[in-house]
């Protein structure tokens, strides 16, 4: 992989800037495109993209372009681009299961699935290493299950799993084949965790089993690296929770994040800690604690922590819920955040001012 690396990268820095890219054909169907590459015996690649897609107009404003991508695409594929959002892009993401852009499919003629990579490429050296790697037969999602089956180590699991992932398949089943390995180092690595940790839900009976077994984590990866593994298991769900957005989390289920978070104990100065607290106030309509929550602890986060507005305006946003109680206890509290910070005293003062002409 590092040699053929050098060597596009070699091939890469003597190309002409006006050479021809890669060359998609425009105006064709999905079928079309298919029996075109039936026609001259090609293999056809598929850019799915969206408008919105920050890193797919990148790959097609600066890596597509490239005369090393074109020297090695236009002699062996037939190359569409198609929007996952209008046209036959919408039933193509679902018959492919797309789930993250951009995302570039390899297949045969017949519209069987070859290989994909899932996201962009900082240069066309890389991208190209990538694309070379992915149309090796034995690296097909097939090929990697078979060998996995065969020879179920670390090595083929992470592989197939990783390819699972980027398939949009499910890695779970070939994740937890791996939990059994009897080499401790190869089962608490980060690597493998991580992809754990990234598949499991906080409320499962998978996620508490991995944590009867949190002490040999935390002997091979560390305390803290293995707790933040944990809290992002949930992260993203509690500020859903917090700032009432849709979501399908029970009182119990943010309790059981609270009280996770909490002999997690994370450093104090992460703003982000407290979100799971928050959230559980908020979902249980305790303004209140909340608010003297706030004024506990919130308030003494650093004003240049980028978390704490969020924070704050999760407070602001359930003022018109309080009672007038609660709403002038919000107004105090803004108050005196803004008497002991210059640096926030005129944003805090805009809150109050806007709290105040809501009534």
């Amino acid at each position: 992989m590092k040699k053929t690396l050098v060597i596009l990268m070699l091939v890469f820095m003597t190309i002409g800037a006006s050479a021809q890219g890669v060359d998609f054909v425009k105006g064709v169907s999905f079928k079309e495109a298919l029996a075109k590459a039936k026609k001259e015996n090609k293999m056809l690649f598929m850019d799915c993209y969206t408008s919105w897609c920050v890193p797919c107009a990148r790959m097609a404003r600066e890596i597509f372009p490239q005369k090393a991508c074109g020297d090695y695409f236009n002699d062996k594929f037939v190359c569409i681009q198609v929007d996952m959002e209008k046209g036959e892009g919408v039933q193509l993401l679902k018959k492919y299961m797309i789930q993250s852009y951009p995302t570039f499919i390899i297949m045969n003629a017949d519209g069987k699935e070859i290989n994909r990579l899932t996201g962009g490429s900082l240069d066309a050296a890389t991208f190209l290493a990538r694309m070379i790697d992915a149309v090796k037969p034995d690296n097909s999602v097939v090929a990697l299950k078979e060998a996995f089956d065969k020879k179920p180590n670390y090595d083929n699991g992470m592989k197939l799993a990783k390819a699972q992932i980027d398939h949009g398949q499910d890695p779970v089943p070939t994740l937890d084949e791996m939990y059994k390995n009897p080499w401790e180092s190869q089962r608490y690595s980060k690597e493998y965790m991580e992809l754990v940790f990234a598949t499991t839900d906080f409320r499962s009976p998978r996620f508490d089993h991995l944590m009867l077994d949190k002490y040999k984590m935390d002997k091979y990866l560390g305390r803290e690296v293995v707790n933040g593994m944990i809290f992002d298991t949930y992260r993203k769900p509690m500020y859903f929770v917090a700032d009432e957005r849709p979501n399908n989390y029970t009182v119990d289920d943010v309790r059981k994040a609270a009280f996770i978070t909490a002999m997690l104990e994370l450093p104090a100065d992460d703003a982000e800690s407290y979100l799971p607290r928050i959230a559980l106030y908020v979902m249980e309509k305790d303004y209140d604690t909340m608010i003297r929550f706030y004024e506990q602890t919130v308030r003494y986060i650093p004003d240049n922590d980028p978390f704490k507005g969020i924070l704050e305006n999760i407070l602001l946003n359930k003022y018109k819920k309080m009672n007038p109680a609660q709403q002038k206890k919000v107004i105090d509290y803004l108050k005196k955040c803004a008497d002991t910070s210059t640096y926030e005293s005129k944003s805090k003062q805009e809150a109050i001012n806007s709290l105040i002409n809501q009534k």
